[in-house]
């Protein structure tokens, strides 16, 4: 069974692929031009990244990627680990 999932992120291709070590957790994984494969326990994660975009709000300019997380072989709570897992990969704090 395949699912997708999309997630609308404020960060440039390059912050991604700065983050997605840590998503990895040392699991073999693949880049195909703006495709990253991971391979986990339940089988394959896609997650494609769509084109770099902005956000401006008056003078303040933030990056978006549109990402979509393809799984194939995982069930709802899997999948749900995993997106609490790449959230917090890649939250950050404010204050």
């Amino acid at each position: 069974m395949t699912m997708q999932e999309t997630r609308e992120m404020g960060m440039t291709h390059q912050d991604f692929f700065r983050g997605f070590p840590v998503v990895a957790g040392g699991r073999s994984w693949r880049q195909d031009d703006d495709t990253v494969t991971l391979d986990t326990e339940r089988g394959p994660v896609s997650i494609h990244l769509g084109p770099q975009g902005e956000r401006r709000i008056a003078l303040l300019v933030l990056p978006v990627t549109h990402l979509t997380f393809t799984f194939r072989g995982h069930d709802q709570d899997a999948i749900d680990q995993f997106m609490a897992k790449f959230d917090f990969a890649f939250r950050r704090g404010g204050g």
